[in-house]
This record gives C-alpha cells, sequence and structure tokens, in this order.
C-alpha cells in the first residue's frame, strides 16, 4: 500500500522558493552543468525529491539506482544533482521546515504556464503557488480537485530545449493516485486538452493520459486510504529483483510487491530510506 507523501498544510511558498534558489543560483556559475529538461508539451520535465536527511537519502539512491550526486553549497544549505549515465534526472534538498515528510515532486511541461494555471483553477483546482519567473523558465504549483500538487513550468529560452535520454535510471513514468478519479480526470483533460485510453484493473480503471497520440502519463484511484492524493514516478532499472534487494539492504522500504504487468514491464513501488515513496520497474526487453 501506498504511504502519505506529504502533509496537508505543509509550506508550498518556502519549497518552490528553495527550487528557486537552487537553480538561480546555477545560473550565476555557481551550479553543476544545466538540468536537461524535456521540453516537450504536456511531459514531464524535471523531478525533485525533499528529504529529512539528506545525506541518508544521497547514499540510498546511488547505492539502490546507481546515480552519482553532485553536492552544491546553497550558502548554508547543501542541495543535490542526482544523474544517471551523466544525464541530470531529479534534485535532492531538505524540506525548508520541520515536519515535512520526505516525498518526490514532479514538473510537467506547458505551452503557457500563466493560461494553463488559470485553466487549472477555472477547471476546478486549486492555486498553490502563483506563476513566477525563475532563470530557466516560469513555472506554478497546482493541485487537483482531490488534492495532487502538479509543478507546471515552460522554458525561458525554447532554442535550447533538449530532451533527456530513455534509458536505465531514467524516468520512465509518472501517474497520479487520486482520491477522486473522475473528477481529476476530468480536470485533466479540461485544463491541458488531453485525452485517455481507459483501461480495466483488478482494482478498477486505469486511465492512460495522451496529448495526440503521445501518452504521457497515467491516473488511477489510490489504494491507500490514508493517503493523499499524489503523482508516483516510476524510475527504470536494469533488474527490478536486483534493485528491490538492494532497497531493503540499504533500508528502504516495499510499499507494493513485484508485481508483472504484460507488454508493460516487472514493477515495484517502494521507499528511500527515509520515507520518500516512488516505484521502480523493469520494461520487457525489445
Amino acid at each position: 500500500m501506498f504511504t502519505p507523501l506529504r502533509p496537508k498544510n505543509d509550506p508550498r511558498l518556502s519549497i518552490c522558493r528553495m527550487v528557486v534558489r537552487l537553480v538561480y543560483e546555477r545560473t550565476r556559475g555557481e551550479r553543476p552543468p544545466e538540468i536537461t529538461m524535456a521540453y516537450i508539451n504536456n511531459e514531464f520535465c524535471w523531478h525533485g525529491i525533499l528529504s529529512t536527511d539528506v545525506d541518508k537519502a544521497k547514499a540510498f539512491y546511488t547505492e539502490v539506482l546507481g546515480w552519482t550526486a553532485a553536492d552544491v553549497d546553497m550558502g548554508g544549505q547543501t542541495s543535490t544533482m542526482l544523474a544517471a549515465a551523466g544525464v541530470q534526472r531529479a534534485h535532492l534538498m531538505a524540506p525548508p521546515v520541520a515536519g515535512i515528510p520526505s516525498h518526490w515532486e514532479n514538473y510537467l511541461r506547458v505551452d503557457d504556464v500563466d493560461a494553463r494555471t488559470a485553466a487549472a483553477v477555472e477547471a476546478g483546482g486549486t492555486l498553490v503557488m502563483p506563476a513566477m519567473d525563475i532563470p530557466p523558465g516560469r513555472f506554478s504549483v497546482i493541485a487537483s480537485p482531490s488534492g495532487a500538487h502538479l509543478h507546471l513550468f515552460h522554458e525561458a529560452d525554447e532554442a535550447s530545449a533538449t530532451n533527456p535520454p530513455d534509458g536505465d535510471g531514467s524516468i520512465h513514468w509518472v501517474e497520479l493516485h487520486s482520491k477522486d478519479l473522475d473528477a481529476d480526470v476530468a480536470w485533466l483533460k479540461a485544463f491541458l486538452g488531453l485525452t485517455t485510453e481507459t483501461m480495466d484493473m483488478p482494482d478498477g480503471k486505469y486511465f492512460v493520459l495522451k496529448d495526440g497520440d503521445t501518452q504521457v502519463g497515467g491516473a488511477m484511484a489510490g489504494m491507500n486510504p490514508d493517503a493523499p492524493a499524489m503523482w508516483l514516478t516510476w524510475v527504470r532499472v536494469a533488474d527490478v529483483d536486483a534493485c528491490l534487494a538492494r532497497v531493503t539492504q540499504h533500508g528502504g522500504a516495499v510499499h507494493a510487491p513485484i508485481m508483472e504487468v504484460p507488454g508493460i514491464g516487472r514493477m515495484a513501488v517502494v521507499a528511500d530510506n527515509t520515507g520518500g515513496v516512488f516505484g521502480i520497474i523493469t520494461p520487457p526487453a525489445t
């Protein structure tokens, strides 16, 4: 079963300011090389991890996923850029205040942050963080009707857009675990113009979110009645069984045991050694 990723009243503004600071300092030459974002409309382009113990989490992700870590001094606080095969995949940092549990964040590229933010609110969502500019672009934070937080982003320089490669260690998929599936799916369709394909699963419907012919994410009813609505991030690994063994070896937890879905892959839901929940998946061989 899935565990809550965040409390209902965590200070989103402070978190976003930390991300702004991270990116701002990077652009001043005090950062590692540029974050590679997937500048494709309505696709997830960046990910972040907030951890209650960054040193523990850094050791976990480097040992379990094989990611490399580069620490960056942010004037008294350290942030870490996590990379696979030389490509940065996520940032890792501490929460801005005590009481916020470890969790993942997901950023979705949109054509116009202001227009999509307004449309999201009009369609029944909640404004968490108004649109603001940072050196790489413009972003806001919104919440679905059932409360799942989502970052919207658009790059400042479209000519510099590069798409990160797939492969082991890449972000393979992101899906919504909703407290009100019908309302949240209708909301995503209304403000993003997405369409859906429906798959019947043992525990209910699974919606594949599509932009044109491209699958951009998924949506399903949350499996844990005590967990808030959330977006679950799936990381691609070479061998999910071996990776799962490393999860437990390095202090993580198994929240959903390995299952195999024909045509999709072999997967499990886990938590890092500080409680951040994510998925690991090995797609079928091609």
